[in-house]
């Protein structure tokens, strides 16, 4: 608890403080995560090419996240274990992207998606060879290989975005410990996933508790409500190794349960 808290003294924030505190907060947050990795280039200028590692829905979502965030970012290639996947997220994200700067709609960043197919890598070792095209990488694939890809991308120097959970067992997590060490060594950026962290609205609520604001905190629930994963149904022509692989959530090895 703060001082001014144990004091006696704490004063109600006004509706000025808080807006004041939130600008200063969004300034840091900018429109994505991906405004830390852009502080690796001079000034914001040249190409920041990304490339994701998993083509589900919450990398898809990544991807066009940073997209928005600048003209000058660009997805140069991308990668998973199932061809189809990967040409559903590309047709999504031209989808979602709009015109180009020359059609006129606003936001649009169709121009900024160049994934031609000699950069569109399907099989286990995709992560290998997007992280060679590419500035900064999204990793958002079964949760298992998340320390394993953010190892190899920050070895490489690049930068690295990587979803929720960092690790799904004691050997993980200590290894995306020493990721995150590393990448500290070498000035680059790795950005966490976790959920809602760049929310300014849960920034400023965290940032009220920590000051105190509120008084002590004794006790603290939380839940979190939706419905179940999807299962995708056993398709005879898959191996058991691609039927568990599309169905990742289910199988404690890959996620390390929900």
């Amino acid at each position: 608890m703060s001082e001014r808290a144990r004091s006696g003294n704490c004063q109600r924030s006004t509706r000025r403080d808080f807006l004041k505190r939130s600008a200063a907060v969004a300034s840091l947050t900018a429109v994505s995560p991906w405004s830390i990795a852009r502080g690796a280039f001079a000034g914001g200028t040249g190409t920041i090419k990304i490339g994701m590692i998993g083509c589900g829905g919450r990398c898809t979502g990544a991807a066009g996240q940073a997209l928005r965030s600048g003209r000058d970012v660009k997805l140069v290639a991308m990668c998973d274990i199932f061809e189809d996947r990967l040409e559903n997220s590309r047709k999504a994200l031209l989808k979602s992207a709009g015109e180009d700067g020359s059609g006129g709609q606003k936001g649009g960043f169709r121009d900024q998606i160049d994934v031609p197919p000699e950069r569109r890598f399907v099989g286990f070792d995709g992560y290998k060879k997007v992280i060679e095209c590419s500035d900064a990488v999204l990793i958002a694939c079964a949760s298992k290989f998340h320390p394993m890809y953010a190892e190899a991308a920050i070895q490489a120097g690049k930068h690295v975005f990587v979803e929720k959970p960092h690790g799904i067992d004691p050997v993980g997590v200590r290894r995306m410990e020493a990721v995150c060490k590393l990448a500290k060594e070498k000035g680059l950026s790795i950005v966490s996933g976790l959920h809602s962290r760049f929310h300014t609205g849960w920034q400023e609520t965290i940032k009220r508790i920590h000051d105190g604001i509120i008084g002590q905190v004794t006790s603290i629930q939380s839940m979190f409500l939706r419905g179940p994963y999807r299962l995708v149904k056993r398709d005879p022509k898959l191996t058991e190794t691609q039927y568990q692989f599309s169905n990742w959530y289910h199988f404690l090895w890959l996620s390390g349960d929900d």
